[in-house]
């Protein structure tokens, strides 16, 4: 039996609840599809918004600008299996932070926090509108990409005391090369089921002596994944996915 053909997938923030409906593509997602791929009427298509709720259907019309959907079937996808694992991060700079925004969406993130450290060389200022609507774009091209049906909440940026005073009931694990620093599997060893997970990745310079001790009394764990001082975008992408691989690993029975 020849396999299904994958439908191209569209972010529509506004989905309708129940089928048959009609959803209309935003302006970018529209672009997209008659400029880029090419679709016309009858096009078979796939729907999300960002929050679990899918859709499938048929373009019904299209021109130039504009492009609906006739929906068929509509569902809620469930969030991914695994604790919540929520990314602090000194933002780096230009395409290096786009990049992060979008491996991180890939591989799962709940939530994207910039956070302003001592030594931050660039994201102290509130996310201007073109610059979220720029992070909210890479996160809706890595979930189409990955076949994702949840985005995470990208966030304005915060000092590291406002990360930790939301923190609470989290377990909170910071990216450190100092000797104390322990494996990811060992720092999990004795996570609550139910406890999200906050991932705190600092900047290239380090953490200032008041953010140690901050962190010390956060009661935040460093780990590490190796001898390197790697950069603010390696680091974080590296730690978030080794953290969510062990975390899943370690919620499932063993034979």
């Amino acid at each position: 039996m020849a396999e299904t053909e994958k439908r191209p997938r569209f972010f529509v923030p506004d989905l309708p609840l129940e089928a048959p409906a009609r959803a209309e593509l935003p302006p970018a997602e529209a672009h997209h599809a008659l400029h880029v791929l090419r679709l016309r009427a009858g096009a078979a298509v796939e729907l999300f918004d960002g929050r679990g709720r899918c859709a499938e259907g048929r373009i019904a019309d299209a021109s130039r600008r504009h492009v609906t959907v006739a929906v068929e079937r509509t569902w809620i996808e469930p969030p991914l299996t695994g604790p919540r694992v929520h990314l602090a991060f000194a933002v780096p700079k230009g395409s290096r932070a786009d990049w992060l925004i979008e491996k991180a969406t890939e591989l799962g993130a709940a939530s994207l926090r910039p956070t302003v450290f001592e030594r931050s060389v660039t994201g102290k200022e509130p996310l201007s509108p073109a610059k979220r609507g720029r992070w909210v774009g890479h996160c809706v091209a890595a979930a189409k990409q990955a076949g994702l049906a949840h985005l995470p909440t990208v966030e304005d940026p915060a000092p590291l005391a406002d990360m930790l005073a939301r923190a609470a009931g989290a377990l909170v694990l910071v990216g450190d090369t100092v000797a104390e620093a322990v494996p990811v599997l060992e720092a999990l060893a004795h996570r609550r089921a139910d406890q999200d997970i906050l991932i705190i990745v600092g900047p290239e310079g380090g953490f200032a002596e008041a953010e140690r001790a901050a962190l010390q009394t956060g009661g935040a764990v460093a780990v590490r994944l190796g001898r390197a001082t790697l950069r603010i975008e390696t680091a974080a992408v590296a730690l978030l996915a080794a953290v969510i691989a062990s975390a899943e690993g370690a919620a499932k029975p063993h034979p």
